[in-house]
């Protein structure tokens, strides 16, 4: 069954293309966290690479033990060892968090695990599972390739992965299935795409505009059910063969309508809101530093 983790990023960077507001601030941040835990929300998603939200999520729990956290390490720089980056990166992120542990640890950058280094950062992230600074270990991914790489070479625990109501490639492929068959837990990530499943179709940015049927059907749909479009991203999220949907916030109020939306049961043709442009649906490839005008 499908579970929230509140993904964290916006509490250490300014991120999103339509968050106008910049990182949460303090007083937020800790109305988020205590929505969350009202809500039954059980896990929170981090990394290192998430400017200072490791830190800040130490200092908001401070030692609170109700979440389980999960983080990612450091993607290696050009040059550095990846092995040497990894373990930094977790030692870093035990004294940010505050913690002895973390409950998942995932390799940030499937590059890292697929290059010449790529058997001892296994073994490694093996041997902090074993030393229980790591209850269990996976990775995140991109795309289909990375997938059929990563399974290659061994087979994580969790898999973190992008999937949206629109963005529906890793499904319609068969890549969701296949994982939960080999025992792969899943987390899906970018499940509104940084927002844009709420934007007015006609207002998308010009680089986006191959979005402009499906956001329009998915925008008539929500009408049809009396909603808005964050919660039928939502819902869509909560039908799918995932084990944890992490959703991102800049408000304790998007974290109530978040959670009310997941309980949602609706009936829909969902594959009819999928776009197949992954330059898209697929943020890495968006004009560096766009925002919603």
């Amino acid at each position: 069954m499908t579970a929230i983790a509140l993904g964290t990023v916006q509490f250490g960077l300014d991120y999103g293309l339509t968050n106008t507001g910049g990182q949460i601030g303090d007083r937020e941040a800790q109305r988020i966290l205590q929505t969350a835990q009202t809500a039954g929300i059980g896990w929170l998603d981090t990394a290192a690479a998430y400017g200072n939200a490791e830190e800040r999520l130490g200092s908001l729990l401070a030692g609170e033990g109700h979440f389980s956290l999960c983080s990612k390490t450091l993607p290696t720089p050009q040059g550095q060892s990846v092995l040497a980056t990894a373990q930094r990166s977790l030692d870093t992120s035990l004294t940010r968090l505050r913690r002895d542990h973390v409950d998942a640890l995932l390799i940030h950058a499937a590059g890292d695990l697929l290059g010449n280094e790529g058997d001892a950062l296994w073994g490694w992230m093996n041997s902090a599972r074993e030393q229980n600074m790591a209850y269990s270990i996976g990775i995140s991914v991109y795309d289909a390739d990375e997938i059929e790489a990563v399974l290659k070479r061994c087979t994580p625990d969790w898999i973190q992965l992008p999937c949206s109501v629109l963005d529906q490639r890793l499904i319609a492929a068969g890549e969701l299935s296949r994982l939960a068959s080999l025992g792969v837990k899943l987390q899906a990530r970018s499940l509104l795409l940084q927002g844009v499943v709420n934007v007015a179709p006609d207002d998308l940015p010009e680089p986006l505009m191959a979005l402009h049927e499906p956001l329009s059907r998915l925008h008539r749909s929500a009408d049809r059910h009396g909603i808005g479009a964050i919660d039928m991203a939502v819902a869509w999220a909560a039908a799918q063969e995932i084990d944890l949907a992490v959703l991102g916030v800049t408000s304790a109020d998007e974290l109530k309508q978040c959670v009310d939306a997941f309980q949602r049961d609706i009936e829909e043709d969902w594959s009819a809101f999928a776009c197949d442009d992954s330059v898209v649906v697929d943020p890495r490839k968006w004009p560096k530093g766009m925002r919603l005008a």
